[in-house]
């Protein structure tokens, strides 16, 4: 089981590779379970816990190389035309349909 600290360290493409082979050895373990052939069940929560550890630094990875860093200024800027368009009392009205005799 690898611990979060190996994990941070692996490469985006070395933590795919693991990943699978976690799943492989979770659907393998669920096998042994379901057969009574294993002996220890906390086996499979904790590999499910590696597998979630490992979605979670790969995504983590990915974001890290796709997002750009904005200015503050944007951001405001942002904020004051989104609360510009759509004041409390403006909000636009939903349109819902009558219910009951179709009209003929």
């Amino acid at each position: 089981m690898m611990k979060l600290v190996e994990i941070k360290e692996l490469p985006v493409d070395e933590i795919s590779d693991q990943l699978k082979k976690s799943q492989l050895e979770l659907v393998n373990l669920k096998m042994k379970f379901a057969s009574r052939q294993l002996e220890d069940p906390s086996q499979i929560r904790k590999k499910r816990k590696e597998i979630a550890r490992l979605h979670t630094i790969k995504t983590q990875k990915l974001h890290e190389v796709i997002s750009e860093p904005k200015t503050e200024k944007v951001k405001k800027v942002k904020k004051k035309v989104v609360t510009e368009t759509f004041s409390k009392s403006e909000k636009p009205k939903r349109q819902t349909k009558k219910r009951g005799k179709p009209e003929t």
